[in-house]
């Protein structure tokens, strides 16, 4: 049975662009006005976005690729709910792989791609003063791009997935940390501090704890006793034990793990 969404529908445009109507349910999902578990199907998800059926089913194949939704076999779409064990998977391999692609990047960086993440960092900067949080998202993306830059096009691809997937991750830290744009552009600095004198190194150790800790938040404030063990670990890997910071184990509670997680979920 599919259920009815508070939002206006859209007059048909079957000639719709994929990327319009991709763009438009991922603002729908991020923003809550598809609310996870929300069952839903491809008539009103056309009637929501005016989309015809083929750039429709090629958006709800980009958005499952995300991670967004979840499509079954006589079972339409669901938008999916933010799974733990898919956030701590996610998370430690952009750890692991994107604070290699920077160690990589950054010593090739040219004078030209300095001058653009000091440009992005500005834009960044304008935005958190604004408040405005859309603002904020494409030269955010930009810097990230910029520092990953150096690697193969395959590795790009699926860097680019995985920071879809992490999107709501983001957006949750935001809205849950009054502080979180200012802790994030502190860390942004940093990174771009390390970026200018060409230490992929330090620019590594700082762009694996700047991801890091947004795992870290979000999961605390799901389920307090969640172990991020693959994060933990793939930060202990870049940083070192000595200098990884991660979450300590709450005393006197049970641990949580990714299998007692899937049970809860389970029999919820």
């Amino acid at each position: 049975m599919t259920t009815t969404v508070g939002v206006v529908d859209a007059p048909l445009r079957p000639g719709t662009d994929v990327g319009t109507v991709h763009a438009d349910l991922r603002s729908m999902i991020l923003e809550g006005t598809l609310e996870p578990g929300r069952r839903i199907s491809q008539a009103e998800l056309s009637r929501l976005t005016g989309a015809g059926r083929t750039p429709l089913r090629e958006a709800l194949r980009m958005l499952q690729q995300e991670g967004l939704v979840k499509s079954e076999l006589n079972k339409g779409i669901t938008i999916a709910a933010l799974d733990l064990d898919d956030l701590d998977c996610t998370y430690a391999y952009r750890v692991s792989m994107e604070s290699t692609a920077i160690r990589i990047t950054v010593p090739l960086l040219t004078d030209r791609e300095l001058q653009d993440l000091d440009t992005t960092m500005t834009q960044m900067g304008a935005a958190i003063e604004r408040g405005d949080r859309d603002g904020f998202n494409d030269p955010h993306r930009r810097f990230h791009q910029l520092l990953l830059s150096r690697v193969q096009e395959g590795a790009k691809a699926r860097m680019e997935v995985d920071a879809d997937r992490a999107e709501r991750v983001r957006r949750l830290l935001i809205q849950g940390d009054e502080h979180a744009f200012a802790k994030a552009h502190g860390e942004h600095r940093d990174i771009l501090a390390a970026a200018h004198t060409r230490d992929g190194v330090a620019a590594g150790r700082l762009l694996a704890s700047h991801l890091a800790r947004s795992a870290f938040y979000v999961a605390a404030q799901l389920e307090p006793t969640y172990d991020t063990v693959l994060t933990r670990t793939a930060l202990r890997t870049v940083l070192g034990e000595d200098l990884a910071q991660t979450p300590k184990k709450t005393a006197g509670r049970e641990q949580t793990t990714a299998g007692t997680w899937r049970e809860r979920r389970a029999t919820a």
